[in-house]
């Protein structure tokens, strides 16, 4: 009975990790239109910013009324966690979305799964299987088809800003491991609080230190709600959802989530008139048979 009823948990949890992937994928998939519509009125390190700050916002009344309960010693990981997690990715993506279209940002971000491997392995004595091995070299040949895309709008050796989108899942993958490693046992919503309440004041003072009052007018209210909403739920609701992901199933599936973006994000731009090229589908075939390998038990 009680086996029964472990083996009904396990796959309830496993059931709801998945709703949840889906879930977080087309919230995150859709962030990489939305930074585009909002690049003519705001720069990408404003847009970054207010990003940050808006999910910092969202969880000011939990903080302010659960700061008795703040672990102290947690704190160096929460700082870390916040920096590679939100804040820096933040700004990069944004000024990646000045040169690079949403479709091709959000299969290069695909990465994140190898890094969260290789990072594991490396730094926090995580095993890798050998079909991982293979998973990651796929990887890797997929996301450099992607970058030696000739198409227009696509990826190239002389297009660098693409780098940033690499750099920032490199971070995730740091930020991956951290979590899981040293942040697994806190709540989900206190988590996503106090990793976000430290660099969220950081955005805030990095935002008004800019021009950005000046930029807004009539014509700027629906990008600034766009990135307002951006950060409250795309980045404040969902680091519930994926931290709430990373404690009941593991570092490498929550990172899976970056499977389904690059779904979402070729949609999203498509449906906003992206050119897609060939290259860009071969790529992704390959990164999404590296990452079937990496998760195959």
């Amino acid at each position: 009975m009680n086996s029964t009823s472990t083996t009904t948990t396990t796959q309830n949890k496993t059931i709801i990790a998945w709703l949840l992937l889906c879930l977080l994928a087309t919230m995150w998939g859709s962030s990489f239109l939305i930074m585009k519509k909002a690049l003519p009125t705001f720069t990408p390190v404003q847009i970054g910013a207010l990003r940050i700050m808006s999910a910092g916002l969202v969880f000011l009344p939990l903080i302010i009324s659960r700061r008795k309960e703040y672990p102290k010693e947690k704190t160096r990981y929460f700082v870390a966690s916040g920096f590679l997690g939100y804040l820096l990715p933040a700004f990069l993506f944004a000024l990646a979305g000045t040169k690079v279209n949403s479709s091709l940002i959000g299969t290069l971000n695909s990465a994140t799964p190898l890094f969260v491997l290789i990072v594991g392995a490396l730094f926090f004595q995580q095993i890798i299987r050998r079909s991982q091995v293979f998973g990651l070299i796929l990887g890797f040949v997929g996301s450099i088809i992607l970058i030696l895309s000739v198409s227009k709008d696509g990826l190239s050796f002389n297009n660098p800003y693409a780098l940033l989108v690499i750099l920032s899942a490199l971070m995730y993958g740091f930020n991956v491991n951290i979590t899981g490693k040293y942040l697994s046992t806190i709540n989900p919503v206190l988590l996503s609080a106090w990793t976000l309440c430290g660099v969220a004041v950081l955005a805030g003072i990095t935002l008004f230190s800019t021009d950005f009052l000046s930029r807004i007018n009539t014509h700027a209210i629906n990008p600034l709600f766009l990135v307002i909403l951006l950060g409250a739920i795309n980045s404040g609701v969902a680091a519930i959802i994926f931290n709430y992901i990373l404690q009941i199933a593991s570092p490498v599936f929550a990172s899976s989530v970056t499977y389904l973006i690059p779904v979402v994000a070729t949609m999203m731009g498509f449906l906003d008139g992206e050119p897609i090229s060939l290259n860009h589908y071969f790529g992704m075939s390959i990164i999404l048979v590296g990452v079937y390998l990496i998760n195959k038990k």
